[in-house]
C-alpha cells in the first residue's frame, strides 16, 4: 500500500507544470497535429474550448509568435494557432506564395475540422492572410482583428 501510494505521488509530481515552466507553443507534441490540404502540410495547435479563433501569424514567423497570447485566449476560446504554409512546421515544396494561397488553406483547415466559421485574428502578414481570407470565404470569418496588414499587400510594400 505505501509504495502504491508513494508510486500514485510520484507519478502525480511529474505530471505537474513545473513552476516557470513554458508550454513549448510551435512545437508541443501534445497539442500539434498536420493537416494534408491543398498539396501541403500544415502544421496547427489547438488549445482551450469554446468559440473558434484562428491565429496567423507574420511572414517568416510561427505559431510560436503568439506564445505570449495563446494562454490568455486559451482560457475563452478554442485556439487554432496555425503555422502558414512554408513557415515554422508546415511543409510546402513550392517556391511561391501569394496571401490568396494562404487565405484559402485557412479556409481549408477550417473545413477539415468541421468549423463552419471561426473568429480570426491575424498579425503582419498573418493580418493580411484574414482580410484576404473574409473577402474570398466571407462566410469562414465570424470577426476579425488584422493588425499590421500593409494596405497595398504587393511588391509596392
Amino acid at each position: 500500500m505505501k509504495i502504491s501510494l508513494l508510486l500514485l505521488a510520484f507519478v502525480l509530481l511529474l505530471s505537474c507544470p513545473v513552476r516557470g515552466q513554458t508550454v513549448p507553443y510551435g512545437r508541443n507534441a501534445a497539442a500539434g497535429k498536420y493537416a494534408a490540404l491543398r498539396g501541403v502540410k500544415l502544421y496547427y495547435e489547438t488549445y482551450g474550448t469554446g468559440p473558434t479563433l484562428l491565429l496567423l501569424h507574420g511572414n517568416g514567423g510561427s505559431s510560436q509568435d503568439f506564445k505570449q497570447t495563446i494562454p490568455y485566449f486559451a482560457r475563452r476560446y478554442r485556439v487554432i494557432a496555425l503555422d502558414s504554409r512554408a513557415h515554422g512546421q508546415s511543409v510546402d515544396a513550392g517556391d511561391s506564395l501569394s496571401f490568396e494561397m494562404l487565405a484559402d488553406d485557412c479556409a481549408a483547415l477550417l473545413t477539415q475540422q468541421r468549423l463552419d466559421s471561426a473568429y480570426v485574428l491575424g498579425w503582419s502578414d498573418g493580418g493580411i492572410t484574414a482580410l484576404v481570407l473574409a473577402l474570398r470565404h466571407p462566410g469562414k470569418v465570424k470577426r476579425l482583428a488584422a493588425t499590421g496588414a500593409n494596405l497595398w499587400p504587393d511588391s509596392t510594400a
